[in-house]
């Protein structure tokens, strides 16, 4: 079969941090919360930490508190805060998590200033990989997008080909619709 236009809507995979210990029972990819929580109605903890270097991890943050989770607290590596109020969860910005303490699960954790929290639950959220491999197969060549910190398929695509949505760095659900 051969067709005369292709659009292609690979999605985006979700970025990881890393850090000492980062493969304990218990840290899981933010978006993987957020689907444990508002797809299937199931907490992956109750005392959730979320370590992040984006604004989707303050939505993690939003949701599980919208539900009644209990965060204990929100790790961002930048040093300005988006524009949320957070009675209960300690922030800490421009830090980061050094370390990981449990053995069949995270029972704490250690910043990089030192101090120690407990949770049991780490949310990670590092941004998001638009998917372009399919693209970079037909000697598509990407290009970095600053406002994102990813690459995206560039200009040079094969003949009838078109990317929308996250495959294409439209991350919001209305910048991918108006893409599509």
């Amino acid at each position: 079969i051969y067709s005369k236009r292709t659009i292609l809507c690979a999605g985006a995979t979700e970025r990881p941090i890393a850090f000492c210990n980062n493969d304990r029972p218990g840290i899981m990819l933010a978006g993987s919360v957020r689907a444990y929580l508002n797809r299937w109605g199931v907490t992956p903890g109750k005392r959730i930490a979320i370590f992040t270097n984006n604004d989707d991890g303050w939505r993690t943050a939003d949701d599980l508190i919208e539900k009644g989770i209990g965060v204990t607290a929100i790790i961002d590596t930048r040093d300005q805060p988006p524009l949320s109020q957070y009675s209960d969860t300690k922030i800490f910005m421009g830090s980061q998590i050094r370390n990981v303490f449990g053995r069949k699960g995270v029972t704490a954790l250690k910043l990089t200033h030192g101090e120690n929290i407990e949770t049991d639950c780490i949310a990670l959220a590092g941004g998001w990989n638009p998917n372009l491999h399919l693209t970079c197969h037909h000697r598509g060549r990407p290009i970095w997008r600053d406002d994102i910190f990813a690459f995206v398929p560039g200009k040079k695509l094969p003949i009838g080909m078109t990317v929308a949505g996250a495959a294409n760095g439209a991350l919001t659900l209305g910048a991918a619709l108006r893409q599509g």
